[in-house]
């Protein structure tokens, strides 16, 4: 019997395989004639997991057991969002080129029986270098012989190339030779080829590749497999982890006062108060997209340790804040950014762990994952945006005008940065709503209506 959960993972691998296909279909024939039926597949493919995705979301209640993986799932599902919204750029763009790189003419060539062969420039009329920022094209007009069923016919056309054009330089030709009436395409081998269903050129292969490549490097390189107990290890052999024992006095939201970064709004956000008998008060903030409504019955009168290491960046209050992990029975984790009460006490300098010093771990620990209707909501919402977004570019796979193309293109872009905004909202509006009924105390708060 499936899980919801074990339903999702389905939901999310099926979305990402129609759309990893609707990428290799593109640059596999990037032009072909519309409808296209190998495009509207996979669109249909990827719709109907956002929307089993959606549905297995909505259908999710909060106060689950609280463990979850081995990895910190605030890390991965951050990534994950980040990650879909620019690759779904570079798909949107790839879908748009495609569909604007279709030459009906061509198509009708080949319908009359095409040929295509190389054949001699005669005469150069004209020739002009057009340059685009730092790269730059000629664009001229040439007099080709065209050898048509009914004899030679010398036709002028227009070419771009890199190179200036020379009388007897040969290029490919693409012709009827029934049909001379139909005109003629020249280029290069690949370029013609490309127009009546080959594959994408090198360049276009090498750049949609290498910007799918860059969103993963920059969204989900060392997010998707977020091990913060693999990170304590590591700081343990570095020197730089502190630890205090520490036991759990509330839960709730707070201001963060010294946020990671200096230029993040300082929202409220979903906070641990810790206690200490050798130093005192703690705060351990957490991403926002923690309801900290659940954390409240799986924390009461917890105890356990929390490790931190010194932020790397020079922040004025370096000295009191760090990146940690509160570590309980060794078992169960949570992972975020700890503070003294006041910005004015620094963390203690003693509590550095020796590099002989074992954790306390015992087995794998667990990120504590209790379900929450709060992100369940926010990741509806997110693929609620990117189903709209499918439908729009499923639309141009139809066959539709070049400035039909370009409109639903950047609506559908538009539709999935809009979705992860307003899920960012949806979590924020959650929390300074929150923030009047929760005070850090480890009681059942009451949200406000």
């Amino acid at each position: 019997m499936m899980t919801r959960s074990s339903t999702l993972v389905r939901c999310l691998v099926l979305l990402g395989l129609s759309l990893a296909a609707v990428g290799a279909a593109v640059l596999i024939q990037p032009s072909a004639r519309p409808p296209r039926w190998d495009l509207i597949t996979c669109f249909t493919m990827a719709a109907v997991a956002a929307g089993g995705g959606i549905l297995t979301l909505r259908g999710r209640s909060a106060g689950g057991s609280g463990l979850g993986g081995r990895y910190w799932w605030v890390s991965q599902r951050n990534g994950w969002v980040r990650f879909l919204s620019w690759a779904w750029v570079v798909l949107t763009f790839m879908v748009a080129y495609a569909s604007l790189s279709l030459r009906p003419a061509a198509w009708e060539i080949v319908d009359a029986g095409s040929a295509m062969r190389t054949s001699e420039i005669e005469k150069v009329i004209s020739s002009e270098y057009v340059r685009s920022q730092r790269t730059g094209h000629y664009t001229s007009t040439v007099l080709v012989s065209v050898p048509f069923d009914r004899g030679p016919q010398v036709t002028e056309v227009e070419l771009t190339s890199n190179e200036k054009p020379k009388a007897g330089e040969e290029i490919w030709i693409l012709y009827s030779p029934s049909s001379p009436d139909l005109g003629v395409f020249v280029g290069d081998r690949q370029s013609i080829d490309e127009m009546i269903g080959g594959r994408a050129d090198f360049w276009t292969i090498f750049l949609s590749l290498a910007c799918l490549a860059a969103c993963w490097f920059f969204t989900l390189f060392g997010r998707w497999r977020s091990d913060p107990v693999a990170g304590l290890r590591r700081s343990l052999q570095q020197g730089t982890l502190h630890a205090l024992p520490v036991s759990v006095t509330g839960v709730g939201t707070a201001r963060d006062e010294r946020p990671a970064s200096a230029s993040v709004a300082q929202h409220p956000k979903p906070c641990i108060s810790l206690t200490s008998a050798e130093f005192g008060g703690l705060r351990l903030y957490l991403d926002d997209i923690i309801d900290p409504l659940p954390l409240v019955h799986q924390l009461a009168g917890a105890c356990g340790h929390v490790y931190w290491r010194r932020p790397t960046r020079q922040l004025p209050y370096a000295n009191s804040v760090g990146h940690a992990v509160l570590l309980l029975d060794g078992q169960r984790y949570v992972a975020g950014w700890v503070e003294s009460s006041d910005a004015s006490i620094d963390l203690p300098v003693s509590a550095r762990v020796s590099t002989d010093q074992e954790l306390p771990v015992v087995g794998v620990p667990r990120a504590l994952h209790p379900a929450s209707s709060v992100e369940a909501s926010a990741n509806s919402t997110f693929l609620a945006a990117l189903l709209l977004g499918i439908v729009l570019l499923s639309t141009v796979s139809f066959g539709v005008s070049d400035v039909a193309t370009v409109v639903l293109a950047g609506a559908s872009v538009m539709s999935v940065m809009v979705g992860r905004r307003r899920g960012r909202l949806r979590v924020r509006r959650n929390l300074e709503s929150a923030t009047p009924g929760y005070g850090l105390n480890t009681d059942t708060p009451a949200r406000p209506d």
